[in-house]
């Protein structure tokens, strides 16, 4: 499949899903605690996520700071 029909592709299938989401709006009723476990999933997943995110911002920094610190010796 060529890239630039795929792209298209994509852009209809998600304008397609925003479209039909206010249809849907008798959908949800009655489904608060399924709600609350989905946040407290997803935000569990964002916290795990920070953790290596912030270790290589710090090796990134420290890398873009003090440079690369190893000697030769002739």
């Amino acid at each position: 499949m060529k890239p630039r029909l795929l792209s298209t592709l994509i852009i209809v299938v998600v304008a397609t899903g925003t479209a039909i989401i206010p249809l849907a709006g008798g959908a949800s009723v009655g489904t608060e605690p399924l709600r609350s476990v989905f946040f407290a999933f997803v935000s569990a997943i964002i916290a795990i996520q920070l953790v290596p995110a912030v270790i290589l911002l710090g090796c990134l920094l420290k890398s873009v700071f003090f440079g690369n610190e190893k000697k030769q010796e002739s």
